[in-house]
Order: structure tokens, then sequence, then C-alpha cells
């Protein structure tokens, strides 16, 4: 069923603007804005998974048409930069000629983020028969006292380039980026579109799923249709019938999964990265501390490790379980385990 194309999510990821599922009235606002070839800056909100950067990048695509190519970019706001980056940023600061005032003799230089990803694209003029260039930005909160340098792009460069910002949540952003854009809350589709969709996979896969299981497969993935199409390509490695305590095996399996992956980046000394997939996995499944706790001591059993560093992982798992008896704060008390695994992970090099 999965051998011309390992990826059903790929597979069946949305190729046009139509061809996403169900949000009727979204598509029915961005349509309206690609027929008036004009529109604001943009701030898309909502849960993670959705498809939120999806629908963005459709859009702009449907938007610019043959153009998009050189007039759509999509960047990664959470994503570090890279050493060479950091470096072209520093190489493009300059010195303050200025002889009076606080900035004289000074180093002026802008967001290291700003000044190599962003800047050069919104600076040139759009390519073709388009009136202006879209830049997409993902997890926009994450910038943080950076954003304040988008709100001078977006004054400087508003008429040249205009930005969709993505984000899971508006708490994060400052006021003055939130006054500049048109918001648009992104939920995820309704049951029935949802039911629509996985119903035509099923089909094309040869898969024979009731509707009741298909509600508790929307209630799993929250709605999620990526997430729910790589639960049920999970599914279809066992059966072609899809039960819901095949989907209850096979959501174990995934929850493992990630637990191991969260595991990895501890012992790569990846922190950010660990205690953000950790307060996903927390998040997503409602696991209880002691839950969280016993699955982590599980997937250390079965790494490649001496039996000395599991005894060190398994004192700080659970340390951490008895302060987490006591009342403390969940997540401060699982950021502090992840912290000491990564440091213990410098001791198994």
């Amino acid at each position: 069923m999965a051998k011309t194309i390992p990826i059903w999510r790929i597979k069946y990821s949305p190729k046009t603007f139509e061809d996403i599922c169900g949000r009727k009235e979204i598509k029915a606002r961005l349509r309206n804005i690609i027929e008036q070839r004009n529109f604001p800056h943009l701030l898309f909100v909502g849960p993670e998974g959705i498809g939120k950067t999806t629908i963005a990048r459709l859009f702009a695509e449907e938007f610019l048409g043959e153009y998009s190519d050189a007039n759509l970019k999509l960047v990664y706001a959470d994503i570090p930069l890279t050493s060479e980056e950091m470096s072209l940023a520093r190489s493009q600061a300059h010195v303050s000629t200025s002889r009076l005032g606080s900035l004289a003799g000074k180093t002026i230089t802008m967001p290291a983020f700003i000044q190599v990803k962003v800047k050069s694209f919104v600076q040139l003029k759009a390519l073709g028969n388009v009136p202006f260039k879209i830049l997409i930005v993902k997890n926009f909160e994450t910038l943080g006292a950076n954003q304040q340098g988008f709100r001078r792009l977006m004054e400087t460069y508003g008429t040249n380039c205009r930005m969709i910002l993505i984000s899971k949540k508006t708490s994060g952003i400052i006021d003055p980026i939130l006054s500049r854009c048109q918001l648009f809350l992104i939920s995820p589709p309704k049951l029935e579109d949802f039911q629509d969709e996985i119903l035509k996979i099923s089909k094309n896969e040869g898969l024979i799923i009731k509707r009741d299981v298909i509600r508790l497969l929307y209630k799993i993935s929250r709605g999620s249709i990526a997430k729910a199409i790589d639960l049920l390509q999970l599914c279809s490695i066992e059966t072609n019938e899809i039960t819901e305590d095949i989907l209850y095996d096979n959501l174990i399996v995934m929850q493992n999964d990630l637990i191991r992956s969260l595991l990895m980046m501890c012992l790569k000394g990846l922190f950010p990265k660990a205690r953000e997939l950790s307060r996903k996995i927390q998040k997503n499944y409602k696991f209880s501390p002691q839950q969280f706790f016993t699955l982590l001591m599980k997937e250390i059993e079965k790494l490649p490790l001496s039996k000395h560093a599991k005894i060190l992982l398994m004192e700080a798992i659970g340390d951490a379980d008895l302060r987490s008896i006591d009342g403390k704060d969940i997540d401060i008390q699982v950021s502090a385990l992840l912290a000491r695994i990564c440091y213990l992970s410098e001791l198994f090099r």
C-alpha cells in the first residue's frame, strides 16, 4: 500500500489552494484578497499542526501565480543561525561616523536573523507582473525582542514586500506588530470535512474504516490532518481494517518514538529543542509527571549505554519524580531534568 510513495503525509499534502481541507470561511476571505490583488500584512494564529503554514504558502503561490518562485520566501524564526550566517551578520555591521550623540563611533547592526534571512529579500523589488513580494515567517513569537526589527521593516519596505506572520499565540507578539497586521484565526477543519478527507485517503489506499473510528481519530489527532494521516499509515502496516484497538496500539508506538527522539536530543546536548519537544509531548498526550518519567525510564533501558550512564540517568529521573510529587511547577522540573541529561551527556562522550 505504501511502496511507491512511502510517506502518505507528502502524498496527500494539498497541492493547490483549493485542495485545503475545510476552513471554508478562511478560504473565502483569502480568495477575496486574491481577487482584489492587494492585502496588508497578515497574522495567522492557531494551534500547532493544523496547517497554518500550508495555508499561507498555498495562498501566496496562488496570489503570485507563475512568479511565486522569485517572489516568495519562507523562513523559520525558531531555527538558530549557523556559524557562517552569524559571521556574515557581523561582517555587515558598520561603525557610526557620527561625531555627536550616544551612537558616535559605535558599531551599528540589525538583529542577526533579520540581517541574514530577511533584509536582503525584502529590499529587492518584485520580479514580474505582481504588486509585491511575500515573506512568510513561521513561529514568529520566538523572535522575542527582535520583533521590533520587523516593525521597522514593515514600515520601510511595506510597499515592496508583504509579510505573513505565523504564530501559535498572540500573547507573544508585541502590540506594534499586531496593529499592523490583519488577523486570521486558523482553526482545525470541522469533523465533517475531516471525515471526507480520511474516507478519500482510505479508499485510495484500500483501507476499511468506520465513521466512529474516524471520530476517534479526529479526537486523537486534535483535528490535525497530517497527524491523522501519519497514524493511519502506521496502522496500515499491520492491517487494512482500522479499528479503535489498532488506533490505540499504534498511538502508543508513536508516543514511544517521540520519547526516544526526546532522549536522543538530550544526549546530543540539544537542550532548547528537547525542551520544546517535551512541551509538545505533554500538550498532545496529557501525561502525568509520573507517566512521563516512567516512559523515559523505559526508553533509557533500551539505549546502548553503559551501566554507569544508565544509573546516572535513572538517578536524575528519580530526583525529578520526587520533586514533582512535592507539588512544584512541572514544566520547571521537566526542564531541569532535560538540562541535567544534556549535562550528563557530556560525560558519556
